[in-house]
This record gives C-alpha cells, sequence and structure tokens, in this order.
C-alpha cells in the first residue's frame, strides 16, 4: 500500500513527547523524518522493552507496534498493541487506542470497511486529542484511495485541511508537509490513471467519475499545482516520495531513463524493509509506462512480480492493478489468447470490488450518525465469542430489563469474563456499552425530525429501555455535551 509510507511518520508525529524520555523521541522522530526506517524500529524496538509505567509509556508501546505493522511483522506489531492497551488507566484513552490500533490493523489487512469505521468514529470524537484526529483523517484517505475511491478521498482531504488549519498548534509545519505530499500523490495518480492509453482499466475510471463530490466544492486542483505546493516541503522521506512521483510523471510522458530512479526507490524500500510499499511503487511504475507507451519498461519493472505469481498479502486494489498492467503487456507482446485470460480475470476482481464497496457511494461528508453492523468498529474490536455478545445487546436495546448477567449467559460466559472481555477491548463495561447504544438510537430519533416536544422525547427513550428522565438528561449530556431539548431545537 502507498499508505505504509506515509503511516510511521503520521503515527510519530501524532504521538505526545515523553517528557522522561525526549532524546529517545527525538533520535527516533530524525530516523523517521529521515526515511531510516529499519534504525527508527531498532530504536523503538529498544525503547518498547523498558517504556517504564508512566501514562506515557502506551504511547511508547504503541509507537513500537506502528513500526512492526509497517515492516508487516504483524503477530508481533499485535502483541504490542495489547500490551500497549493494558498500560492505559482511563476508559476514554483505552477506547480510544483500542479503535485506532483495530483501524490500522484493519487497513494493513485489507478490510477497508472496518478500517473506515474505526477512523470514521475518531473523527467524530470530540474528545480525541487533535493530533490523533489528524492521524485518524489521514488514515481515511489512505483507506478511500485504497477503494478507487478517489472523489470520496478529495472530500476527506478538505476535511483534513480544516482540522490542521484549526486544531493542531504543535508540529503543524511538518503535519502541513504531509498533506501537501498526499493530496500531490493523489492528484498523481489520478492523472496517470487517465491517460487515454489506460482507458480500458474500468475499475480506475469509475472511481474518477463516481459523482459523489460535494456540487458546491471547487474543482479538483491539477498536478502541476500540487507540484509547486511541494517544492517548499524539506523532510526527507516526504522529498523520497515526491521524487518518485515526479518520475512517474515523466514516466508516463515517454520517458524511459525515469525507470532507472523508480527502482533506485524500490531498493530504498527493500532496505528499510517496507515490503509492501516496495510492490506498490513497482506496480505504479508499471501503469506509469504503459501510460507513456513504454510496456518494455512496464514488464522490466514488474518482472519480479510476475516471476513470484501474483503477490501476497495483496489488497484488492493491488490485484485489479496488477492483472491490468500484466494483460497490457501480454496484449503488447501479441500474446491474445492470455492477454483477455488476464481481462476476465481482472474484471472479475474489479466487480467484486465494486459489489463489496458499493454501500460506500455516500459522500464522507453526508454518512449517517450511525453504521452499520458491516461497518461497525466496535464489532471489530471484538473476538468471534464477544462479538456475540454485542450483536445480543443491539438486537435486545428496547427493552427495559436488559442486564449484563443475561448478556453474558447468551453466549455462555461469567459475568466477571464479560466485563474483562468489554474493557479490555472496548474500554467500556457491557452496561457503559449499552447506555452508550441506547443513547445513540435515541439521538437518531430526535435528528430525523419526526419527534417535538418533551413528549416525544420521553416515548423515543422508552422505546429504546429508558424510562427515567434524569437517567435520560444525565447520559445524554454525558455523551452529546447537550440536552435532548437542544438536539431537537437545533434539528428542527
Amino acid at each position: 500500500m502507498f499508505s505504509t509510507l506515509y503511516f510511521p511518520l503520521i503515527s510519530t508525529i501524532a504521538t505526545p513527547k515523553p517528557v522522561a524520555d525526549r532524546y529517545i523521541a527525538e533520535r527516533l522522530m530524525k530516523s523517521v523524518v529521515a526515511g531510516e526506517m529499519a534504525n527508527a524500529a531498532t530504536v523503538a524496538t529498544r525503547w518498547a522493552k523498558d517504556p517504564g509505567t508512566s501514562d506515557e509509556a502506551a504511547s511508547i508501546v504503541q509507537l513500537h507496534a506502528d513500526l512492526q505493522l509497517a515492516a508487516r511483522a504483524e503477530v508481533r506489531a499485535e502483541e504490542a498493541y495489547r500490551r500497549s492497551q493494558k498500560l492505559i488507566r482511563t476508559a476514554m484513552a483505552l477506547r480510544v487506542a483500542s479503535c485506532r490500533n483495530a483501524g490500522w490493523q484493519a487497513l494493513f489487512r485489507n478490510r477497508m470497511s472496518s478500517a473506515l469505521a474505526c477512523f470514521w468514529r475518531l473523527a467524530e470524537e470530540s474528545d480525541v486529542a487533535p493530533e490523533r484526529g489528524a492521524e485518524a483523517r489521514f488514515a481515511l484517505v489512505f483507506a478511500l484511495k485504497e477503494l478507487g475511491k478517489t472523489a470520496q478521498a478529495a472530500d476527506a482531504l478538505e476535511d483534513l485541511y480544516e482540522h490542521l488549519d484549526t486544531q493542531i498548534s504543535t508540529d503543524k509545519a511538518l503535519w502541513f508537509e504531509a498533506y501537501d505530499t498526499l493530496a500531490f500523490d493523489i492528484a498523481v495518480q489520478a492523472e496517470i490513471r487517465s491517460a487515454s492509453a489506460l482507458r480500458d482499466h474500468v475499475f480506475w475510471q469509475s472511481g474518477l467519475s463516481d459523482g459523489v463530490t460535494r456540487a458546491d466544492r471547487a474543482p479538483l486542483r491539477s498536478c502541476d499545482e500540487w507540484q509547486a505546493a511541494v517544492r517548499n516541503v524539506k523532510s526527507p522521506i516526504l522529498r523520497m516520495r515526491i521524487d518518485a512521483l515526479q518520475s512517474q510523471r515523466a514516466a508516463a510522458n515517454g520517458d524511459r531513463s525515469a525507470f532507472m530512479k523508480l527502482l533506485g526507490h524500490v531498493n530504498w524500500a527493500n532496505d528499510e524493509k517496507l515490503p509492501d510499499y516496495a510492490r506498490t511503487v513497482r506496480l505504479e511504475a508499471a501503469l506509469a509506462g504503459l501510460a507513456g507507451g513504454t510496456p518494455q519498461s512496464a514488464e522490466t519493472v514488474l518482472e519480479p512480480l510476475i516471476n513470484q505469481g501474483l503477490p501476497q498479502p495483496f489488497s484488492d486494489q493491488r490485484q485489479i492493478e496488477y492483472l491490468y498492467s500484466l494483460f497490457k503487456i501480454r496484449q503488447h507482446q501479441g500474446r491474445t489468447q492470455e492477454a483477455w485470460q488476464l481481462y476476465s480475470r481482472y474484471t472479475l476482481v474489479a466487480m467484486q470490488c465494486l459489489r463489496e464497496s458499493a454501500h460506500l457511494h455516500r459522500p464522507l461528508v453526508e454518512r449517517g450518525a450511525t453504521v452499520s453492523a458491516q461497518l461497525d468498529d466496535v464489532g471489530v474490536r471484538l473476538t468471534g465469542k464477544y462479538r456475540r455478545a454485542y450483536q445480543f445487546v443491539l438486537d435486545n436495546l428496547g427493552r427495559r430489563d436488559l442486564s449484563v448477567r443475561e448478556v453474558a449467559a447468551a453466549i455462555g460466559v461469567t459475568e466477571r469474563a464479560l466485563q474483562s472481555a468489554f474493557r479490555s477491548l472496548l474500554g467500556l463495561s457491557p452496561r457503559e456499552l449499552i447506555r452508550r447504544e441506547r443513547m445513540k438510537r435515541i439521538r437518531a430519533e430526535l435528528m430525523s425530525g419526526a419527534a417535538q416536544g418533551d413528549a416525544s422525547v420521553l416515548r423515543a427513550a422508552s422505546r429504546w429501555g429508558v424510562e427515567s428522565r434524569s437517567t435520560l438528561l444525565l447520559s445524554y449530556r454525558k455523551q452529546f455535551h447537550e440536552a435532548p431539548s437542544e438536539t431537537l431545537e437545533r434539528c428542527a
């Protein structure tokens, strides 16, 4: 994934700087910014062995897990994430961390809808630190881009810009360098995939013209405009990506010499233990070569992947791009039957991807207050048995007599086991989860416009198992920072 390059940088600048270990934190930051990922991983590993017991320890171990995840050491990363969550002392912080960690793991496992659910939740959570909110918004752009949804990614970029401009005060220049580079990245990929030579790349053509952008939004800026914006980017790791993107543009214009620079970038990614990113650069270079009418160069850069067969792990979009590139190469070689077999496989995978992501065709700004069960970030964080407990809660929210004991009995565990699992995985007790989900349903009814007056508020509360007026007022205000009557007035 192309996001593998950005992830360590975004994670590092979003992590609070420890006071006790400021020297180590600065050393780690310097390594990441310089693009020395292998060295950064070594520093983080040593640091995480003895992070201390302060409130900062969880962030140290979590950052170590992030670098392990970027290097595709997924088992070690998952262990480190669990360890970091055990060090967290407050329920709110645990809830944010578990949602955030689940989101990144889902992104790297190519479970994009689950990743979107987690990061949408963090982006909308008012109590999340501004830096974590920025991180979540970057991740939303990554996920939408991986789904081929260029227009929705552009909407998410606008939301990211506004957040950085109004909410971020520390490392602001570095945040905006990452933003400008990412925007240039998306513009370059869209430009190359819009080339006339790639007009039969139907998956991307549909993503570039899906009609989901806001009607009142200004047109997307061109590659040349973004290229001017990234001239002042100083961070070495971002400059490497910018140089690679400029080489892709040159290759798409028929410059064969650009491929040597791109292969040098691939070698750097391999040396720094970023295997996903190395494969991504090869695919991007191949598409640029095909767009520029140099299929021989495209075959050369793609040859290691061809020799391996279809590489794994590969996201659905990467499978699509691999199959499409190989189809174009075989077509140019006159191997017609093989070419059309590859195109048939390409269209099949593309249709599967489009069908699976059909529910995401609404703009980011129009998403509802609730998400479907498939996208529910709570379900993502729970293991199979406790996911059944969560579903039991959702199915019985309207019952006044719903009890924790009944939920535990429904899945065959003790109340204590249920409490422990929910606190560990969600940062919430089962009772707190029930209360939160009820308030969400009540709020959705109030915001629908159907409810009017205090009597309607109480009827909505009763439908969702809340009979006490004081419980309603206290819980609702705690969760949404306003009274039910204020929601009604605002939505009238």
